[in-house]
């Protein structure tokens, strides 16, 4: 018995217990890349409809510019295209509704 509890002690344990720690620290970094594309749809969907208040309707290549220049002054010099489509889709959307 002492030794079946020396062996849980000394190596099972602490292997769920990285086990654990593994997927914990797994489910954080989802949970977090999760809020930061949560936070870039919520500032690129501003950032479009800013655009469109000040240049109005078409423009297009215009108002695509003064998005990706407000995006790289706050700090996103990667902003993807679909990421600002899917942007200008649903200001769209929200406008249609």
């Amino acid at each position: 018995m002492d030794k079946i509890q020396m062996v849980l002690q000394g190596l099972i344990l602490p292997g769920a217990g990285a086990l654990l720690v593994g997927f914990l620290a797994a489910l954080a970094r989802q949970y977090i890349e999760r809020i930061k594309d949560e936070r870039l749809r919520a500032l690129l969907l501003a950032l479009a409809k800013a655009a469109e208040q000040i240049y109005g309707p078409g423009q297009g290549e215009v108002k695509r510019n003064y998005v990706l220049q407000q995006a790289r002054l706050r700090g996103l010099n990667g902003v993807k295209s679909a990421d600002l489509e899917a942007a200008v889709w649903e200001m769209k959307r929200e406008s249609v509704v």
